[in-house]
């Protein structure tokens, strides 16, 4: 499995093809270990480097909605084993290119009740910190497979936008 990134997609076709004249990204975020991964995307529509780099910060942040364009994505679990979670039925397949099969599993943790949301009045100015949400996601790594994920190099991870 892939070690964990942060991968920015911006809505560019979209442009080009005039659907839309604002550019905003798709944030697919994922901290992953020896057991499996955590999964979390969210909206943006501009992305800062941050004075301490290589920390990243995302302004005019928005929920993602799940297949259904109706329920807001919620925090994701990969695991590579079936977790106990008492009614939680998962459902099997792969992830991230890889041939294993993992076990994926949504959490009740949206993006309004992540920590590393800064909710604002002013729409622009609702944010996230790219360390404060890689911290927060490694954190729920480690409470839900009882091991740290992959250490990464100054322990972050590389912010990528297309």
């Amino acid at each position: 499995m892939r070690k964990s990134f942060c991968h920015c997609f911006s809505n560019k076709e979209e442009i080009d093809q005039g659907v839309t004249d604002h550019i905003t990204y798709l944030a697919f975020c994922v901290v992953s270990g020896e057991h499996g991964a955590v999964e979390f995307s969210f909206r943006t529509s501009y992305i800062d480097s941050d004075s301490a780099a290589p920390f990243m910060k995302f302004y005019d942040v928005s929920e993602e909605l799940d297949e259904d364009n109706k329920t807001s994505r919620r925090l994701r679990i990969h695991s590579k084993y079936p977790l106990a979670q008492g009614d939680a039925e998962p459902t099997e397949k792969s992830f991230l290119r890889s041939s294993e099969r993992f076990y994926s599993y949504k959490i009740g943790l949206d993006l309004k009740k992540l920590q590393s949301y800064k909710d604002n009045p002013d729409k622009y100015l609702r944010t996230i910190h790219s360390k404060k949400l890689y911290d927060e996601m490694k954190a729920v790594y480690k409470n839900i497979f009882k091991d740290p994920p992959d250490a990464l190099k100054g322990d972050h991870w590389v912010v990528l936008v297309d």
